[in-house]
């Protein structure tokens, strides 16, 4: 038998909650300048991923399930804002980790998204600001059935709060076209296709902007 195990990290989430709590009353922000995110962010698409796996690892004779999917992790989306409120950015993770155990054989999967964006923050002076970013995301990704990666749109709107202190925090919807090609496995055969994945589709986060 073997289990699937995924990880979308999480190891950051107590250092990130402390450090809000020491500047969270500390100063003021100013709209122009750099800003940096940092958060957690759930995704959907993700459990494809973890279905391929379990289905290719069945293909090759194995009892496989699912036995840990927690698509949350970390991500970091840093980005310069003008007086204007245009913006200009990059984005990191949340990283992903899927991997076997409970047999000699591991299989795992690894990936982690990178973007470019550009965007504008309404009423950048303002305590409450809703902003729109758009750009480009890519998976950096590695594993025993992945067969390439091809870069996708990056699309998000989101509101941040708190934007006169030092720390603000806020809420974003995002959608990543990007995909991952995975090999395709079946019973009995030796066939084998290519599927297409969108492992992070839709991206819910929640974050603190220092």
């Amino acid at each position: 038998m073997k289990r699937l195990l995924v990880f979308l990290q999480l190891h950051c989430c107590i250092a990130f909650g402390i450090l809000c709590l020491v500047v969270c009353m500390s100063g003021s922000a100013e709209a122009k300048g750099w800003r940096f995110p940092v958060g957690l962010t759930g995704v959907t698409g993700y459990g494809d991923v973890v279905d391929l796996y379990e289905d290719n690892l069945e293909a090759a004779g194995y009892d496989a399930e699912d036995s840990w999917n927690i698509p949350v992790g970390v991500s970091f989306q840093p980005y310069y804002e003008f007086d204007s409120g245009f913006r200009i950015g990059t984005g990191f993770g949340p990283m992903s980790y899927l991997m076997t155990a409970g047999a000699d054989d591991n299989f795992y999967f690894f990936t982690f998204p990178v973007n470019a964006n550009l965007g504008f923050t309404l009423f950048p002076k303002s305590s409450v600001a809703p902003y729109a970013r758009a750009g480009v995301m890519y998976h950096l990704a590695a594993g025993d059935y992945v067969d390439g990666a091809s870069p996708g749109l990056f699309g998000a709107v989101g509101i941040e709060f708190m934007r006169d202190r030092k720390v603000s925090f806020g809420i974003e919807v995002g959608f990543d076209a990007s995909e991952i090609d995975f090999e395709k496995h079946y019973r009995n055969s030796s066939r084998m296709t290519i599927e297409e994945i969108r492992p992070y589709e839709v991206m819910i986060s929640l974050f603190a902007a220092f």
